[in-house]
């Protein structure tokens, strides 16, 4: 599965040269999701994918794209770190990423909402960040993005005059 998403594009080889790096693992958990990153991964290590297990044998046959594509995904999240993996940027930026991995698989999105998140803007305006979470909720009507905040935790603090340590 690794070696279809390394041949998919820039997008796929970038993200198995990270998972090697990383040493991010892949494992297959029962989750509501098609795939997740865990917080203990991203808080303590190791860093770890958990994929869907009904997914299981066609992703590691590399059949099922979508999973592949989430793999993409995930991965953007441990990159991004813990804050901004907790936000509707984030989300957006990792949403982006899987449609573009999807394309290069040869499995474009048809989906107009997914297509519509495809060319969103990646912009930290609140605006925007509020459509993709509309967006994302229309075609997950149980995604959660509700909960999340728009911007990163922190995220504008250094513009106006606070400081916190490391974060500045």
């Amino acid at each position: 599965m690794l070696s279809t998403l390394s041949a998919s594009g820039p997008s796929g080889r970038r993200t198995v040269n990270y998972i090697a790096a990383k040493n991010v693992k892949l494992s297959f958990a029962a989750q509501p999701t098609g795939a997740r990153w865990t917080p203990r991964g991203m808080l303590i290590g190791p860093k770890e994918i958990q994929i869907n297990p009904k997914q299981e044998a066609s992703t590691k046959e590399a059949r099922d794209a979508w999973s592949i594509s989430l793999i993409a995904h995930e991965a953007r999240h441990y990159k991004q770190g813990l804050f901004t993996a907790l936000s509707v940027y984030g989300e957006l930026e990792a949403w982006q990423l899987q449609m573009k991995v999807l394309r290069d698989l040869g499995v474009p999105p048809k989906n107009k909402q997914l297509l519509a998140i495809e060319k969103m803007k990646l912009s930290h305006d609140p605006k925007v960040l509020r459509e993709a979470a509309r967006l994302m909720k229309q075609y997950d009507p149980n995604y959660r993005i509700n909960l999340l905040p728009l911007n990163p935790l922190f995220f504008g603090i250094k513009d106006h005059g606070f400081c916190m340590g490391s974060l500045c």
